[in-house]
């Protein structure tokens, strides 16, 4: 029988919703050049491997590696947080799986510690009937990471490899096989595989690495079956020919950070231009650049971020965080009334 493994779900959000996503290319103009170069296994960064072993718990269990990278880079101590508690509180409980938008919005709530709350070689039942007390999920609350998760153009390796050169953070990959072709060097044997068929595998792992490969850009993934997944240390190699045709979902964690500036050089810029959100990405309109940079300068856009001239989510949601500070409606576009306000702040 053949095996089919879902436990990474299609997204079945609105367009509308989907606009809602924070995009790499809104807050990073291009990605830095990456330092490619052959590494031995002994180099490649790896994590405590994890064991879904019996589930669909694999978004979950990348969720709780990510934010146990996130929180080794903070403190220099590498905590294992409880993919249980992340699954038990997926929407389409008690199905398998889990979808992208879902977890986002659990890890930001806070995840309770695995010593509190096991999750490891566990079935989807098993999972599901573990009692957690609130006082281990208040545990949770303290472990609270990162509200924003970045969405990265997929199958594009080198952005995927820059920004785990930049910040040294896990990645989400999420990919799509036949069972068959998920093996220790992930190859492409079906051409005309689609991403929806029933008969699809489609899982969720943790991008943790980068090197070459047999001459070949490739990503190292924790997987979560195990320690003799893979390498036979729980990792896989993932060339730049099976991530170009095979992936499908991509995102890391970010903590935005927001100070409001103390200079007296504030920003000078003439607002004439209604703007608003766009899904089309568009780098280097001087009128957004602008804003961005006044945004920045009243503590309401990341600063942490370059301004790149395009309003995505992230401006828009700092326009609306403009506009209520200042009493004016807060739909995120910047028409005549809130063009008036930022001149009389700016302008002068």
């Amino acid at each position: 029988m053949e095996k089919i493994y879902q436990g990474a779900c299609l997204d079945t959000r609105t367009e509308e919703e989907k606009l809602k996503d924070y995009k790499f290319e809104e807050i990073v103009s291009s990605a830095s050049p990456v330092n490619w170069k052959e590494k031995n296994q002994s180099e490649w960064r790896k994590f405590p491997i994890f064991d879904q072993d019996g589930s669909g718990s694999c978004v979950a269990q990348t969720m709780a590696k990510l934010l146990g990278i996130m929180y080794w880079l903070a403190n220099g101590i590498y905590v294992h947080f409880s993919a249980t508690h992340i699954y038990q509180r997926r929407v389409n409980k008690p199905g398998g799986g889990m979808n992208g938008d879902d977890v986002f919005k659990i890890a930001s709530e806070g995840v309770t510690l695995e010593d509190l709350v096991p999750s490891q070689k566990m079935s989807d039942a098993e999972m599901d009937a573990v009692v957690i007390p609130e006082y281990k999920q208040k545990v949770g609350e303290i472990f609270k990471i990162s509200k924003n998760w970045i969405t990265l153009p997929v199958k594009d390796i080198e952005t995927v490899a820059s920004v785990l050169q930049q910040t040294g953070k896990g990645v989400m990959l999420w990919f799509y096989f036949k069972y068959e072709e998920w093996d220790k060097d992930p190859d492409v044997r079906y051409t005309d595989l689609e991403l929806t068929a029933p008969t699809t595998s489609r899982h969720s792992v943790t991008g943790v690495d980068f090197t070459l490969y047999n001459g070949k850009k490739a990503i190292i993934i924790d997987d979560s079956w195990g320690p003799k997944a893979g390498t036979g240390a729980g990792q896989r190699i993932i060339d730049e020919d099976f991530f170009k045709n095979r992936n499908w979902f991509a995102k890391y964690p970010m903590n935005f950070q927001f100070s409001e500036s103390i200079d007296p050089n504030k920003p000078i810029y003439n607002f004439v231009n209604d703007l608003k959100f766009s899904a089309t990405i568009t780098y280097g309109n001087p009128d957004v650049v602008a804003l961005q940079n006044c945004l920045k300068y009243l503590g309401l856009f990341p600063i942490n971020t370059e301004s790149t001239g395009y309003f995505g989510a992230v401006t828009k949601k700092s326009v609306q965080n403009f506009q209520t500070k200042y009493g004016l409606n807060p739909d995120g576009v910047v028409g005549k009334i809130t063009r008036s306000k930022l001149n009389e702040l700016f302008n002068k």
